[in-house]
């Protein structure tokens, strides 16, 4: 028997296949310790759509294996570690595609950007180097990557319908002036961006670790839902997850500013950044809806409320 962390079993269990995969996970995680030679340790507690753990692989190095749940944003993470190679994220040594698993070099020590008690400068000063050295690589032509464009719209679509068919059930305030005008952003930022390039698509402060090598303090991105497109579509977590976030909302001065700073870094627009923000926390909150998750900074409310006070921030810097 294997442990299966409490929250990644509450985020897949209901879902698509998420019963069936959660049944054959022991199988999956045994055959590619087996096809790996790998001694594996307690998996981590915080994934929510995949089974990792720290492990020894036969020749005594520090890796990890991780078992994604299937689905679409997690298909093209080996391709994409691959194109950038370390070069800003967790470098990948193998993978098994019909098993969704890969095995990836082990960071150490290992810590989350989230809990380095770091102030805000430095936090978005080390996710802005890590989007600029992710933005270097070059992807061919016929690289497998969705576009985010197509993506988008997508997300626009779906979007659209649960913002229809919840409405009359919400407990909470709907503010369908703010939905429209998300699934509208979403339909209209990705055409014509200014910068494009291999986006890692979920660059929170959980998804960067710190990988010290030669007694040196670096960082690299993990857990990529790589797509290509605007490189504005990536900073929204990482602006948006600084500190206490899930206590209190920012005033949308304060988010304007962490743009700023991250603009100054990047060279990204930013009101262009803070439009996606916006766009972005608000087809989170209505996905958390849709799970039921109504209440809580987690859920749709503290989703919207943070989505409202970034759409102030998109006008504070001029969109």
């Amino acid at each position: 028997m294997i442990h299966v962390p409490e929250r990644l079993r509450h985020s897949v269990a209901g879902g698509p296949g998420g019963d069936e995969w959660l049944e054959a996970l022991p199988t999956l995680v045994q055959r590619n310790a087996r096809r790996w030679q790998l001694t594996l340790e307690r998996p981590f507690d915080d994934g929510m759509a995949a089974w990792t753990a720290p492990a020894v692989g036969p020749t005594g190095a520090p890796v990890v294996l991780k078992i994604s749940y299937p689905h679409s944003e997690a298909r093209y993470e080996a391709d994409a570690l691959r194109v950038w190679a370390g070069n800003g994220a967790v470098r990948i040594l193998d993978a098994h595609e019909d098993d969704w698993a890969l095995l990836l070099t082990g960071c150490r020590p290992g810590t989350a950007l989230r809990d380095a008690d770091l102030d805000e400068a430095a936090h978005i000063r080390i996710g802005a180097e890590l989007i600029e050295r992710m933005a270097s690589v070059t992807v061919a032509p016929d690289a497998p990557f969705p576009r985010l464009v197509q993506v988008a719209a997508e997300l626009a679509d779906i979007a659209g319908e649960r913002m229809d068919r919840l409405a009359g059930s919400a407990p909470i305030p709907w503010d369908r002036g703010l939905l429209l005008h998300a699934v509208t952003l979403l339909r209209t930022l990705p055409v014509g961006a200014p910068r494009e390039g291999l986006a890692h698509g979920d660059l929170n402060p959980g998804n960067i670790l710190r990988h010290d090598t030669d007694g040196t303090a670096t960082w690299v991105a993990i857990d990529p839902k790589a797509v290509v497109g605007d490189l504005a579509w990536d900073p929204w977590p990482l602006i948006t997850q600084v500190g206490h976030w899930t206590e209190a909302v920012p005033p949308a001065g304060v988010l304007a500013e962490r743009t700023r700073l991250l603009s100054d870094l990047t060279g990204l627009d930013g009101a262009r950044v803070a439009a996606w923000a916006t766009a972005r926390g608000v087809e989170s909150a209505l996905w958390a809806a849709d799970r039921g998750w109504w209440t809580g900074f987690r859920g749709a409310d503290g989703e919207l409320e943070r989505a409202r006070a970034w759409a102030s921030a998109t006008t504070i810097l001029g969109g």
